[in-house]
């Protein structure tokens, strides 16, 4: 890949704006799929993006390229982008240079981009589903990337990062029961295959033959993955900055008012490297650190980027991402939970690994109604019955008022760390 003069793009940029940031992202990556336990395809990419912003009477205008030698035509958009845009009263500069705290970054350098190493993640993946042997895998896939980011703009911010990421996935059959598990880290030492491959054949086994549940209140456990994608994701949603602003979220008025059980607690922990996705400062160059979302019940923070800050008053929480088109978005680096701890699945309950239909859940409202997959009836911390064909109905943002209790130990997600979490009195249909 061409090297890119990062320098003379800010001088450029100032020629036309106020203000000018240029971020460039390099990356290489490598896909392997397997469907009935053969290779079916490898994807392999490198590639870069340079996007630019620039600020121009307190507008911000965006544009983006792969190729170097349009630099001068994204720029040329930018500007006529941000000339078409709205001013940002409050606009108050992009950050300025400031102390970043030291730390390594969630990059494995001993990572080897190849289909060889991706065919050993494969192959111990497969080793692990063979424990039962009365399962059939269907797919598998494994995705390995490396890469770098250099952020720089016109205010003499110059800040480097690098991350690596292994992602891992199978699914399995078994008598027309099926069972998926997956996992992700930056590091190979994180992950175990054979455990992801032994998961996936057990889920497919122990769902055969499940039963109809009684329509009525119950104790519910969910897995990480469920959490995640139905609690962490909703509530997410609802502290954006941005949803704030322009009233997509529950919690708009809420700042300061008690919005959960006084027992739970969420910050975003940038910097906490049980996550996979640590950072030391943000994709506008503000240094991140610990923010107390909830304490005590009490919401306490939203989240923002410089733009959304500014609109609102206030000041940046350091929590802006790059999206595809050189936009900034606003999520957690590493969303965690504090709550009672118990071991959720020693007393009666349904467990459930998955759901479908999480997508549907209103996130506004919080109200979700989802079909169970790989549900289980569950007591002194075994599966003892599969359940089938029922539906969960409930509201995340009540979930978040009631007894919940978490596990001891979390998962690691892209932006959270995230608990099994049991709910008390959830309705199943």
């Amino acid at each position: 890949m061409s090297e890119i003069d990062v320098d003379a793009i800010l001088r450029q940029g100032q020629a036309f704006a106020d203000e000018v940031e240029v971020y460039v992202s390099r990356y290489e990556d490598l896909s392997l799929e397997q469907r009935q336990m053969a290779v079916s395809s490898v994807f392999e990419h490198a590639g870069q993006n340079i996007y630019i912003r620039v600020i121009k009477d307190g507008k911000i205008g965006v544009s983006a390229t792969s190729d170097p030698t349009r630099i001068g035509d994204a720029m040329k958009a930018a500007v006529s982008s941000a000339n078409l845009s709205e001013k940002i009263e409050g606009w108050n500069g992009l950050p300025g240079k400031e102390e970043i705290a030291s730390g390594k970054d969630p990059y494995d350098d001993t990572l080897e981009i190849s289909a060889d190493t991706a065919a050993e993640y494969l192959s111990r993946m497969n080793a692990g589903a063979e424990k039962y042997s009365e399962a059939r895998v269907v797919t598998a896939g494994v995705t390995l990337m490396k890469g770098s980011s250099i952020l720089a703009n016109s205010n003499g911010v110059w800040l480097e990062r690098k991350f690596s990421d292994i992602s891992l996935g199978i699914d399995a059959i078994c008598d027309g029961s099926t069972g998926y598990d997956g996992d992700s880290a930056p590091f190979a030492s994180r992950l175990n295959p054979e455990k992801i491959g032994e998961q996936t054949v057990f889920y497919a086994t122990a769902s055969r033959g499940g039963e109809t549940i009684e329509s009525k209140k119950y104790d519910v456990v969910f897995s990480e993955n469920v959490v995640d994608s139905l609690i962490y994701e909703l509530f997410s949603n609802a502290v954006n900055g941005r949803n704030v602003l322009t009233g997509k979220s529950i919690y708009a008025n809420s700042l300061g008012t008690e919005v959960a059980n006084p027992k739970i607690s969420f910050s975003d922990s940038p910097m906490e490297e049980a996550g996979d996705s640590w950072r030391r400062f943000d994709t506008e160059g503000t240094p991140t650190k610990k923010l107390d979302i909830v304490k005590d019940g009490v919401l306490t923070s939203f989240l923002y980027d410089k733009k959304t800050a500014a609109q609102a008053g206030t000041v940046t929480t350091g929590n802006a991402l790059r999206a595809g088109n050189g936009t900034t978005t606003i999520a957690p680096h590493c969303l965690t939970i504090s709550a009672p701890r118990e071991n959720v699945l020693e007393r009666p309950c349904l467990f459930v690994k998955e759901v479908i239909g999480a997508h549907t859940a209103n996130p506004l409202t919080g109200e979700f109604s989802v079909e169970v997959a790989n549900a289980f009836i569950a007591e002194g911390g075994k599966l003892n019955r599969p359940v089938k064909k029922a539906m969960l109905a409930g509201n995340v943002f009540d979930i978040l008022k009631g007894e919940i209790t978490i596990s001891q130990s979390a998962k690691a997600f892209s932006g959270a760390l995230v608990p099994q979490m049991r709910i008390p009195d959830l309705q199943v249909i």
